[in-house]
């Protein structure tokens, strides 16, 4: 596993979008984690996700892999109630 940071120049975007740093496969294929741009505390994921590296650009970080981790800010929907009752569809 390694640690990216990503140095996409997102010129074409007509809205601001931040570069995170990534905790990813060594072939770069699966991403197990992520640290927002502005903060200093890593999310770990519960499965690794799938990793699109396409039209972006990456360098290496020289860190330590992160011992601490805090909770994902999404939630999985699939275990809220409300998400999953039939009021919500109504």
């Amino acid at each position: 596993m390694k640690l990216v940071r990503e140095k996409t120049k997102w010129s074409r975007c007509p809205y601001p979008i931040k570069n995170h740093d990534y905790m990813v496969s060594d072939g770069m294929e699966f991403c197990f984690g992520m640290r927002k741009a502005g903060t200093d505390k890593w999310e770990k994921w519960e499965k690794r996700k799938r990793f699109n590296k396409a039209w972006r650009q990456f360098e290496t970080l020289n860190e330590k892999m992160p011992k601490e981790f805090v909770d994902p800010y999404m939630s999985n929907p699939w275990n809220a109630a409300t998400y999953n009752s039939l009021d919500t569809f109504m």
